[in-house]
């Protein structure tokens, strides 16, 4: 056989062999094509858990399912335990935590899902594998809600430190100063629980950290501020028939020497500090022992019988006697008495008007006022308002008399005193007494002086008189003006 024939023969036994082979690769191929439309699954091919969950056969949805069940199951009741001085406080975490497995589900899901020509190989892969478990941490998804869990907890009310605090006695501010303790670090706290889930150790206690507290300083001039209380004088309750009411002691605190005692004190002890006491100047004792005792100034006036004055002036004694002034207050003898009409029964009698003498209701009443002031002039109790008669009075002397008319001109006068004051009148047989009954304050004696000053004007002064008789003191008290007697 020669070369080219022997060529030739090797020649057509090689394309059969590349023949055999490329068909055989087609067959193969065929095959494996067929084999990754027959293996097409919607379900995760490896044989693979999470946490446990097998997810073999399962759709995305349903793996990711199963997973987050898996998840609520184990961690519903998860909480973190933190001891801090023998006690232990449970802190709650399931509300703060999430499970994302959506990475280890993908991961799983991905073989055989990606590429249809790429099924078979990926078949294979899966079957070489074997099978495996995926551990997916759940993670802390919202650390605001860790301070409500730790707050819920109650462990941030623990503390080692004792608050200063303080009493007050009658006489006395007592302060006990509290002691520098420890309490929960917050936010170290936080820290400790966040790595306690981060690395799945909710089985393990943790020990709360904690941070030194010292007594929080006390606002003396707050506490000065509370305990400060005026001296009030006893008094009269007008609103009670009167009755004498109870005196209030005066308490002061100097905040500055209680800062400065507090300051100095050791923790733990004790800080006394005295109170500045000022008693009223009337206590209820002196004011029960004191009350209208002395007559301070007392006059009388005989009236002119007369049926409507009589009537009048009766009227309005009794409507003046008895009027207590407190200190500080005012008679208006025009408020007591008020309008003069015959509806309140007042009758028609003399009165003075315009200068003449006329018929009206109520004429007499100023005789009370005039006899009220001839008897205030003996006191040194306050004149607010006074005007003469137009023309002279026969009843009480020049420049003490005070005309009165509704509504002016009015009398009236202030109880300048400390102690209250009480006018007591009385009319028999003609006679009206009056008497300004109080405390005597002064050991002055007051005497009543009138200087005529022109043919029909005088002055009318208070003359103050020491124990010796001696002269002390002259008062203004008013002018006088009267037309001339025809």
């Amino acid at each position: 056989m020669s070369n080219k024939e022997i060529k030739k023969k090797a020649n057509a036994k090689t394309r059969f062999i590349v023949m055999l082979v490329a068909g055989i690769a087609v067959l193969l191929a065929a095959a494996y094509l067929i084999f990754c439309q027959a293996v097409q699954s919607s379900g995760i091919w490896r044989d693979v858990s999470v946490n446990g969950v097998q997810l073999k056969g399962l759709s995305i949805e349903e793996a990711e399912q199963a997973v987050q069940q898996k998840f609520e199951e184990e961690y519903q009741d998860a909480a973190v335990t933190v001891t801090l001085d023998g006690q232990e406080y449970r802190i709650p975490v399931y509300s703060l935590l999430t499970m994302d497995a959506s990475k280890a589900i993908e991961d799983a899901y991905a073989p055989g899902h990606g590429l249809w020509i790429a099924r078979g190989l990926d078949w294979i892969a899966v079957q070489l594998e074997g099978s495996g478990n995926v551990e997916v941490a759940p993670t802390v998804s919202n650390q605001d809600l860790l301070d409500q869990a730790i707050s819920d907890s109650g462990i941030l009310n623990y503390t080692s430190c004792t608050e200063s605090t303080w009493e007050q006695t009658d006489t006395e501010l007592v302060i006990h100063k509290g002691t520098t303790g420890v309490v929960p670090d917050q936010e170290g706290l936080k820290k400790a629980v966040l790595d306690a889930v981060e690395n799945n150790k909710l089985d393990e206690t943790i020990t709360c950290p904690t941070t030194e507290q010292q007594p929080q300083t006390l606002d003396f001039q707050s506490i000065a501020d509370s305990v400060q209380r005026d001296p009030v004088n006893a008094s009269l309750d007008a609103a009670n028939n009167y009755a004498v009411t109870e005196s209030v002691t005066g308490i002061s605190l100097d905040a500055s020497q209680a800062q400065a005692a507090y300051d100095a004190a050791a923790e733990g002890t004790d800080v006394v500090i005295p109170l500045t006491v000022t008693e009223p100047e009337i206590t209820t004792a002196d004011m029960n022992a004191n009350l209208f005792k002395d007559v301070l100034g007392t006059y009388q006036s005989t009236a002119v019988p007369s049926g409507g004055k009589i009537h009048n002036i009766s009227l309005a004694v009794s409507m003046c006697d008895g009027i207590v002034l407190l200190p500080g207050e005012k008679f208006s003898y025009n408020g007591v008495i008020g309008d003069t009409t015959e509806e309140r029964g007042f009758q028609l009698a003399n009165a003075y008007s315009n200068g003449e003498v006329v018929q009206e209701p109520g004429g007499g009443v100023c005789q009370v006022s005039s006899t009220i002031f001839s008897a205030l002039l003996q006191t040194d109790l306050e004149v607010v308002q006074r005007q003469n008669h137009s023309m002279v009075v026969t009843y009480v002397p020049f420049g003490m008399d005070a005309t009165v008319s509704w509504d002016q001109p009015d009398f009236r006068f202030k109880n300048n005193h400390t102690y209250p004051i009480k006018l007591s009148l009385s009319f028999e047989n003609n006679v009206i007494t009056v008497q300004i009954l109080g405390t005597k304050e002064s050991d002055l004696t007051v005497q009543s002086r009138v200087e005529q000053t022109g043919e029909m004007t005088y002055d009318t002064y208070r003359d103050y008189y020491d124990s010796n008789g001696t002269l002390v003191n002259s008062e203004y008290i008013c002018h006088s003006v009267y037309k001339p007697v025809s």
